[in-house]
């Protein structure tokens, strides 16, 4: 076996729920080896999926002692004021929404990230549904009238790393700059949680546009019973 020769020192699982790690954790005990060390999967202030399919408690020390490590915690760039989220916020949207032809070509030749570019951005659909255009916008005001100097970005980024659940972020870059806001982010993230207040306002939000990356706006008569990217609907 693998681990047994030396040829992996752990193992983890990507984009699985609580009944993956459960039969692998439960798979591992039955062949004398240690348990899943990781589980990876998009997390973020808009998709907090995790929280309610019982991956958080799965992986908890009390039960798999699974790490859980999220990734697109941005939500494909979303969260960074890079692209606009509703008409007239003086941002341009996403080169692939874009009616402006000119200005999406312009977008598409010096992408600001990956949702300028057809391949990425026709693919990432999901990050930027009406609903969760809607739910990031009234982040947005949050941090600034809560005064987060980083405001969208620095607020993602300090809800995540403040989760119980959260062990580690995976996080992207396009430029050196916005390696440093991270890194500025994390920082104030370790000198102390985000606000009692602004998690609850967090919350309101949240109770009020659930799950919006899961959001369909293009269901109709032909919907086949499944969400924006084939999930089942429960």
């Amino acid at each position: 076996m693998a681990y047994r020769t030396g040829k992996i020192r752990g193992y983890g699982a990507c984009n699985d729920n609580a009944v993956g790690l459960m039969g692998m954790y439960g798979a591992a005990r039955e062949l004398g080896v240690p348990g899943p060390l990781c589980m990876q999967n998009d997390y973020s202030i808009v998709n907090r999926r995790v929280e309610e399919n019982g991956l958080s408690e799965a992986s908890s020390p009390a039960i798999a002692n699974a790490g859980f490590m999220a990734y697109n915690v941005l939500a494909g760039g979303m969260l960074t004021g890079k692209y606009g989220l509703a008409p007239g916020d003086g941002v341009a949207p996403a080169a692939v929404d874009d009616g402006d032809r000119a200005r999406a070509k312009r977008y598409a030749e010096a992408p600001r990230g990956r949702m300028d570019t057809r391949g990425w951005g026709l693919t990432l659909g999901r990050y930027r549904t009406t609903a969760m255009r809607s739910a990031a916008a009234q982040y947005t005001k949050l941090a600034k009238e809560y005064g987060i100097k980083g405001g969208l970005t620095e607020l993602s980024f300090r809800f995540v790393a403040g989760r119980k659940a959260v062990t580690s972020s995976l996080v992207g870059h396009t430029s050196l700059a916005q390696l440093d806001a991270s890194i500025d982010a994390y920082r104030k993230a370790a000198k102390g949680p985000l606000p009692d207040q602004l998690l609850w306002d967090i919350d309101r939000v949240h109770l009020q546009n659930r799950l919006p990356l899961f959001a369909n706006d293009e269901a109709g008569k032909d919907w086949r019973n499944e969400g924006f990217i084939g999930e089942r609907i429960p």
